[in-house]
């Protein structure tokens, strides 16, 4: 097969398919080259033995389908695969970052809870402007996402693809539950050294977590904003 013959099908993936998640639409591509070189070999035409897969697949409306399949398989692999990667970061590969993040944190946490009145301070300028524009960036991408498949314009500005939509997820609901916890924390009767050490703990489990999901979006999704050409 020919470098434009595959160009061809990428083509037909994801301008008349309209496919936008990168990983499906190579796996797709594989299944095409590889069915089209099949019946190439059995004397049809290029262009007779794409049809010939494009009608095996049920069209390019069955193929749409098969991306939203794709999704789901997504969804259910995203928090096993996110967990490992937390569990992972106190490995030796990952174990000096780590502590450096737990350290900082931690220090930072033990400041402002024994030796200022952060609390209200955070509490007012930081607490809710933080809450707010986390939920601004999740509910634009959601919007986004949602708005790609019935307004292909759209899609010639910023693909959202459905990795990146659940990493904002995850880390919009990670920030809100730290939040609330922190608030909590806040509200009960305790010596500041137990109440330091109670953030301290808290932020850092915050870190960890968010360590091990930046390290699946750079697994998951190293693109996360692209356009198909």
């Amino acid at each position: 097969m020919t470098q434009a013959q595959h160009a061809l099908i990428v083509t037909f993936l994801t301008q008349k398919c309209e496919l936008i998640e990168t990983t499906f639409i190579q796996e797709m591509t594989d299944h095409f080259v590889v069915s089209v070189e099949d019946r190439m070999t059995n004397s049809l035409s290029f262009e007779k033995a794409l049809q010939h897969t494009i009608d095996d697949f049920g069209g390019s409306t069955n193929i749409q389908k098969m991306e939203w399949t794709y999704r789901k398989v997504f969804l259910k692999s995203l928090f096993r695969d996110w967990w490992a990667l937390v569990k992972s970061q106190f490995a030796r590969p990952k174990r000096v970052r780590a502590l450096v993040m737990v350290g900082l944190v931690t220090f930072a946490s033990l400041y402002f809870g024994l030796m200022t009145d952060f609390r209200g301070v955070l509490e007012e300028k930081i607490l809710w402007s933080s809450v707010q524009w986390v939920s601004i960036i999740w509910v634009i991408t959601l919007t986004w996402f949602l708005l790609q498949r019935v307004a292909p314009r759209i899609k010639k500005a910023v693909i959202v693809r459905f990795p990146t939509l659940l990493i904002r997820l995850l880390t919009y609901l990670l920030w809100v539950g730290a939040l609330l916890l922190y608030l909590g924390i806040s509200s009960l009767e305790m010596s500041l050294l137990a109440q330091g050490l109670s953030y301290s703990t808290l932020w850092s489990s915050l870190a960890i977590l968010y360590l091990g999901l930046l390290d699946y979006s750079m697994q998951a999704d190293p693109n996360s904003w692209y356009q198909t050409r």
